[in-house]
């Protein structure tokens, strides 16, 4: 994890925006992650709001609109078309640019995956880029191990296993359990226009932000992206949707999720009265529902020397001049 932290321990140093600088590292700790929905924790989910606005197609909607009908019975089959699924493959992209007093501060993420559901065993591809520098690196994860490889040094490394239940409660359901994220999204369905589109089901939000169900669907997709729960209660309150666009894009014969797309931009005060302005884009494309190939670790990452990841606990204690300090340490 040591060279995949590089971009985050940069942004430590250089800015105080702590939203791009948590997605970066958490990165570094096998996926977009910051959600501990599927290791059990409780979701709060906030009413979906009668001033919902959006596209011509959802204008004011309510419970009894046809269309609105139509957005959840398009979710309710796509939740049971993969409920169950014992492997997948994913491919996402995540973008984000946060501008805080004139200053813009950018990242991009795509991240290449296949997942077998039990026992758990993911391998990942991804590439990091954080003001124009790049990392790489490939992971494993199985149920005794963390194993990563860096293509830039050619070299394998292993997370401590008592480090291992940690990246496991930072999995994003996401990419591990697609179905859980349908289901938050049930409440919300009111405010969904649906549609085909080149043979596939096609369910959409487009919004200004300023209804109930935009505020919650953006803070869910924080929470795997930021880890906003982590961040204290002022600066979560902070937090206001300016814009949300969210489709989902389901296959017509099996039902099945093919594609998410969800772009939104909102403000956070990470100091009281100074607002950023961050325009984040997720992108998910979803393949091979139970037909993943099986996942094999190579024996030389299971000898690997062991590493202990560098989370957003040890960076705050190291403080700017201790990251400075441990990034210029490094070969």
């Amino acid at each position: 994890m040591n060279d995949n932290s590089n971009i985050s321990r940069k942004g430590v140093s250089k800015r105080k925006h702590r939203g791009l600088l948590i997605t970066s590292g958490i990165i570094a700790m096998l996926v977009v992650a910051g959600c501990t929905d599927s290791a059990g924790g409780e979701q709060k989910q906030a009413s979906p709001g009668p001033n919902a606005t959006g596209g011509p197609a959802q204008q004011e909607k309510g419970a009894d609109d046809p269309a609105a009908k139509k957005a959840e019975d398009v979710l309710k089959q796509g939740i049971e078309a993969v409920k169950g699924a014992d492997s997948l493959e994913f491919a996402m992209v995540l973008k984000q640019e946060m501008v805080t007093d004139g200053e813009t501060t950018s990242m991009s993420m795509s991240n290449d995956g296949s997942v077998i559901v039990d026992p758990l065993t993911i391998k990942q591809s991804t590439v990091n880029e954080y003001m124009g520098e790049k990392s790489m690196v490939d992971s494993y994860l199985t149920a005794n191990g963390y194993y990563m490889y860096d293509p830039s040094t050619k070299a394998w490394s292993r997370v401590l296993a008592t480090e291992v239940p940690k990246v496991k409660a930072s999995l994003s359901d996401f990419q591990i359990a697609p179905v859980k994220e349908l289901e938050k999204i049930l409440p919300y369905t009111a405010v969904f226009s649906s549609g085909s589109e080149s043979g596939s089901q096609v369910i959409e939000y487009n919004g200004t932000g300023s209804d109930k169900a935009a505020d919650a669907l953006v803070r869910d997709l924080l929470r795997s992206t930021m880890g906003i729960d982590d961040l204290e209660a002022s600066v979560r309150d902070s937090i206001q949707v300016s814009s949300l666009d969210y489709k989902l894009i389901f296959e017509e014969k099996t039902g099945r999720l093919k594609q998410l797309v969800a772009t939104s931009q909102l403000t956070i005060e990470y100091d009281p009265g100074n607002p950023s302005t961050l325009k984040q884009s997720l992108t998910i494309d979803y393949s091979k529902w139970n037909e993943a190939a099986p996942i094999i670790v190579p024996e030389e990452a299971k000898n690997a020397p062991e590493v202990m990841p560098l989370d957003q606990e040890l960076m705050d204690a190291l403080g700017e001049e201790g990251m400075e300090d441990l990034e210029n340490m490094e070969p």
